[in-house]
């Protein structure tokens, strides 16, 4: 997907290559195919045209464009096609920064062009990595009882920075609701049969539980 794109320049900035077809696909036209006397071919949208100063109503066979506004064109489009897919992605899914530029990479996107995006997705609000962790934090509660630590491990997995990790586990982890969590999931074990206490700790441990706070919730204290 989107080979055609992001394939070499044949042309130099100084060419000027002859339009010799422009033709509207999609199921609404909301692409516009483009194709140079040189054989390359990309396709574009009317917004990302207008964005390199050019109308639509302009594209007419013969037309002739110099290289650099061909290239600028070329990679509008592909800007436009990386924007598409990580929207797409996005609507399916909460993604942090990370995990969405490994996705677009796969794809076999170019990094530089997907670093652009990905800032795009970032100033209008459609990629927020404080906004994914506080989600992330408050729904992984929800469903399993697990101290600091790995909660922000979690985070960390997912490439979120430590900064963003800690400060979203921070503002939602209360010492109480952490308190609750732990004696939560000492509760769980010994409903599984665990009654050792040496072993106990070191599953409350393995959860993400600090020292101080197992031997409270053990001690059964609040």
């Amino acid at each position: 997907m989107g080979r055609g794109v992001q394939e070499e320049d044949s042309s130099s900035p100084s060419d000027k290559l002859k339009l010799v077809q422009a033709e509207r696909t999609g199921t609404g036209g909301e692409r516009i195919k483009l194709q140079f006397s040189d054989g390359s071919c990309f396709f574009i949208s009317d917004s990302d045209l207008r964005e390199q100063g050019i109308s639509a109503a302009e594209l007419t066979p013969a037309l002739e464009l110099p290289g650099a506004v061909i290239q600028r064109l070329k990679h509008s489009a592909l800007l436009g096609q990386i924007r598409e897919k990580a929207l797409d992605l996005l609507g399916r899914a909460p993604h942090t920064t990370f995990s969405l530029r490994m996705k677009l990479l796969k794809r076999g996107f170019e990094s530089r062009a997907v670093g652009e995006v990905l800032q795009y997705l970032k100033r209008e609000g459609y990629l927020d990595d404080r906004a994914f962790s506080e989600d992330w934090v408050r729904s992984r509660i929800e469903r399993r009882p697990e101290g600091r630590a790995v909660l922000v491990a979690g985070l960390r997995r997912k490439g979120v920075s430590r900064e963003i990790a800690e400060g979203a586990v921070n503002r939602y982890l209360t010492p109480a609701l952490e308190w609750e969590n732990a004696f939560r999931a000492l509760e769980k074990l010994k409903r599984s049969g665990e009654n050792d206490p040496a072993a106990l700790k070191r599953k409350l441990r393995a959860r993400g539980f600090s020292f101080p706070l197992i031997r409270r919730v053990m001690d059964g204290g609040g």
